[in-house]
């Protein structure tokens, strides 16, 4: 799972107005859905948030993923118009192992992932963190 995150979007509102914002969350959405694989799923999850999440995925296919997700979005400036602007996006990362009978609970691996999101944040954003690795059994790895 990964739960992604426009940095400083605020400014592209205040600067361009809610109506080029817009334009940049549509292009954003359009730009993760063409970097991951055609059945995971991609979804806002609130304001500029977006909650990326990949079935049967390998931790090392989870940061690489991230990594193609990141520079795909970074690559290009989204056109609003009359300017362009440039876009970066910070990514929080969990796997999780399904090793028992009981189910994770998805809210678990959210707020694992959002954690791992503040941490992309606070060292300097435009760059994927990664939580622990979680299983079912409640035990947390590497």
């Amino acid at each position: 799972m990964i739960v992604a995150d426009l940095d400083h979007f605020k400014q592209i509102n205040d600067s361009y107005g809610h109506l080029a914002g817009d334009a940049v969350l549509c292009e954003v959405s359009r730009r993760l859905i063409e970097a991951v694989r055609s059945y995971d799923y991609v979804g806002r999850y609130g304001g500029e948030e977006f909650l990326i999440v990949l079935e049967e995925c390998a931790a090392a296919d989870l940061n690489a993923t991230a990594e193609r997700v990141r520079h795909h979005i970074a690559e290009c400036p989204v056109d609003i118009g009359t300017v362009q602007v440039s876009v970066t996006i910070s990514l929080g990362l969990v796997c999780a192992i399904a090793d028992g009978p009981d189910s994770l609970v998805p809210e678990d691996l959210v707020r694992a992932a959002d954690s791992a999101l503040y941490c992309a944040k606070a060292n300097g954003r435009n760059r994927a963190e990664t939580a622990p690795i979680m299983s079912q059994a409640g035990r947390v790895g590497a």
